[in-house]
C-alpha cells in the first residue's frame, strides 16, 4: 500500500487601509496675502478587519490503543506504525497486535479516515483476531479506545475483498472529505509460492453519534 500524501499550506495576508490626507482649498481669491493655515494632522482610518496571520495550533493526535468488536469476538491491542522502506504500511509481526497508521487521522480528528491493520496470521504465531473481520455482520458495532481513555463508536458499513493490486489506497487512506474507520487484513486464497494471501479484507465503519 504505497502512500503519498502532499500537505498544503494556506497563507493569510494582512490588509490595512488609510484615508488620504485632506487637501486645502480656498474660496474667493484675495489680492492680499492670506495668512497661512496649518494643515490638520491626517487621521489613520482602517475599515478592513484585521485577521491574525498566526498559524493555527496543531492538534495533538490521540493514538488508538484498542479495537473491540463484540459481534466478532475481536479484542485487539493497537500500536502506532509508519511506513516500511519499500513504501508499504508497517504491520506488527504478531497478528494479535494491530497497527494504527500514525501519519493519518486518529478517531478524534475532524476529518479523514483512521486506518488500522493487522496480519491474519504469521509464522510462529497463532491466527490473529482480525481473521474474524470476514464474518462481520452489517452494522456491527466497533469500539476504539484512545491512549487518553476516550472511546469512539462505529457501525460497519461495508466489508470488501480487494485483490491486493487493486486496493484503493488513496480512497482508504484519505485525509480529507471523509471520516471513517478502516480496518484491513489479508484474506482470500493463500499463494504458497509467495507465502501471501491474494486479497485484502477491508472493513469500513462510520462514526456513531
Amino acid at each position: 500500500m504505497i502512500l503519498r500524501f502532499i500537505a498544503s499550506v494556506a497563507l493569510i495576508m494582512l490588509l490595512s487601509a488609510c484615508a488620504p490626507a485632506p487637501a486645502l482649498s480656498g474660496a474667493g481669491a484675495s489680492s492680499t496675502a492670506a495668512t497661512p493655515v496649518a494643515s490638520p494632522t491626517p487621521t489613520a482610518v482602517s475599515d478592513i478587519p484585521i485577521v491574525s496571520s498566526a498559524p493555527t495550533p496543531v492538534r495533538a493526535a490521540v493514538p488508538p490503543v484498542r479495537v473491540q468488536i463484540v459481534a466478532a469476538g475481536i479484542d485487539v491491542e493497537v500500536i502506532p506504525v509508519g511506513i516500511e522502506p519499500g513504501g508499504f504500511m508497517e504491520l506488527p509481526p504478531n497478528p494479535a497486535i494491530a497497527g494504527w497508521y500514525r501519519f493519518g487521522p486518529d478517531p478524534w480528528s475532524a476529518d479523514g479516515n483512521t486506518v488500522i491493520a493487522a496480519h491474519i496470521d504469521a509464522p510462529d504465531y497463532p491466527i490473529g483476531p482480525f481473521a474474524n473481520l470476514r464474518d462481520l455482520p452489517a452494522d456491527a458495532e466497533v469500539t476504539v479506545t484512545g491512549a487518553d481513555g476516550s472511546t469512539a463508536s462505529y457501525g460497519v458499513v461495508t466489508l470488501t475483498y480487494y485483490p491486493k493490486q487493486d486496493l484503493p489506497t488513496e480512497e482508504l487512506f484519505a485525509r480529507q472529505g471523509t471520516k471513517a474507520l478502516v480496518l484491513i487484513t489479508c484474506g482470500g486464497a493463500f499463494d504458497s509460492s509467495t507465502g501471501h494471501y491474494e486479497d485484502n479484507v477491508v472493513v469500513v465503519a462510520a462514526p456513531r453519534t
